[in-house]
């Protein structure tokens, strides 16, 4: 696991989560509820895979769930495979202030659809993005400019919460052929401030060109916020 994984996490939950991962076995996905300093939340662990957070955001949309906070991580297994290994801290969509709980049927069925939907992945060459949209005047997204001189490449995502936002935002990463190494997903007051360490998908470096690219992209691609009528 990387090294923000071990910063984040105490040798007890570091246990516990290593119990839920080798439970996994052969499944395409698998879920379980663990401990957080906020309360319970969902560990998701499935194969890595450059469209895997998009497939797990949409799974949690088909469910009438939302991602309230998560953090991604993806470690290499001893077989040399890669694993993610995250987290999600729910919420109704209806609204940004309620915690949402999971009970074990929900959960089961959640991992029935995100199973199916990385199997569809799986077998098609690629998935359509999610449709552009113009972002918000408030919406800001750039790179953190003390991570580059490290030679890392970390987006910051400020914009309006609203549904399927970090789906929209994780797609446009994906088209970009880039990976998502790590990330941070925090909601404050109806703003969205997401963190994302990425890195090619090729493992070569990042130019200045595929940081613009990028950059536009997932301005491009976030949800345009619904239009108040005109006061007459």
């Amino acid at each position: 696991m990387p090294a923000s994984y071990a910063r984040a996490f105490s040798s007890g939950e570091v246990r516990e989560h290593a119990a839920i991962v080798a439970r996994r076995g052969a499944q395409l996905a698998h879920a379980e509820i663990c401990a957080g300093s906020a309360g319970p939340r969902v560990c998701v662990v499935a194969g890595d895979r450059p469209s895997l957070l998009a497939l797990v955001t949409e799974a949690f949309l088909v469910h009438g769930l939302s991602v309230q906070s998560a953090q991604v991580y993806s470690r290499r297994r001893p077989d040399g495979q890669l694993e993610a290994v995250n987290f999600f801290e729910l919420q109704a969509p209806s609204s940004l202030s309620e915690a949402l709980g999971i009970d074990t049927g929900e959960l089961s069925a959640f991992v029935q659809t995100l199973s199916e939907l990385v199997a569809e992945d799986m077998l098609a060459a690629s998935r359509p993005s999610a449709p552009p949209a113009t972002g918000a005047p408030a919406s800001r997204v750039y790179f953190e400019l003390d991570a580059l001189r490290r030679g890392e490449y970390v987006l910051l995502v400020e914009a309006p919460d609203s549904d399927g936002l970090l789906n929209a935002i994780t797609s446009a990463l994906l088209h970009q052929s880039v990976r998502i190494l790590a990330s941070e997903i925090r909601t404050e007051a109806g703003m969205a401030r997401d963190r994302f360490d990425l890195a090619d998908a090729d493992a070569e470096p990042l130019c200045a060109i595929r940081l613009c690219d990028i950059q536009q992209a997932v301005l491009a691609a976030l949800p345009k916020p619904a239009q108040r009528p005109a006061m007459r």
